[in-house]
């Protein structure tokens, strides 16, 4: 659940002064897919930029200075757990979350692969599209991945609404991108951030967490 707060200045009619105040645009949710994961000894939540900040996420360098967000980030575990969560980065650009969070019983975390995607060979991915989702039940999509345009990496994997976040994962169940983006019209490509973009996006957070900056929107 996203709520949007923006910061307005409006003129007085009977002062003529600019009077500024906080001002609520409403409440609204944004459901998708992601996983936990290790980098580097460092666990968390992992998911695409527009699951954590819903409607915000598109408007966000017009907002007026002042403007904030409220949050409220829940996790439907595949165990059945109900995990509640916080949004430590965003990378706008990218198109990346990570949520600080702890799964109550799983150790077995996937980690994030050191080796770039191979052209041409199977992947898969693990996502609720259109919130196809039970707990024990996850739809698990194969495809190959098929190369790079300037900014994605693509997969002939199918994709809907709701998938947005879930992890790709190559043959040795280690991930290599997250599913950001299909087309309603050819929904069996998935776009994802590319494997050095993530790498990249991974170490910023990892310096930002030194830093003891415990959260952060670029």
């Amino acid at each position: 659940m996203v709520e949007l707060i923006l910061y307005e200045c409006v003129v007085d009619p009977k002062t003529k002064k600019e009077e500024c105040k906080l001002v609520s645009k409403g409440a609204r949710a944004a459901l998708g897919s992601g996983t936990f994961f290790r980098y580097k000894q460092h666990t968390a939540f992992i998911t695409a930029g527009h699951v954590c900040l819903g409607p915000a996420f598109e408007l966000w360098n017009q907002l007026p200075n002042g403007s904030k967000i409220k949050s409220e980030i829940l996790l439907s575990s595949y165990t059945g757990h109900k995990i509640k969560g916080k949004i430590v980065y965003v990378n706008l650009k990218h198109d990346l979350c990570i949520v600080d969070a702890v799964h109550p019983t799983v150790n077995r975390i996937p980690i994030i692969s050191k080796r770039a995607p191979q052209l041409h060979h199977d992947h898969y991915s693990v996502s609720a599209p259109v919130s196809i989702f039970d707990t024990g039940m996850v739809p698990v999509m194969q495809g190959l991945y098929i190369g790079n345009s300037k900014v994605f990496s693509f997969y002939s994997i199918p994709a809907a609404p709701g998938a947005s976040g879930g992890a790709i994962y190559n043959d040795s169940n280690n991930i290599v991108g997250i599913v950001q983006r299909t087309h309603m019209l050819f929904p069996h490509v998935t776009l994802s951030i590319k494997h050095k973009d993530l790498l990249d996006i991974l170490g910023r957070f990892l310096d930002l967490q030194k830093q003891k900056i415990d959260s952060m929107i670029e």
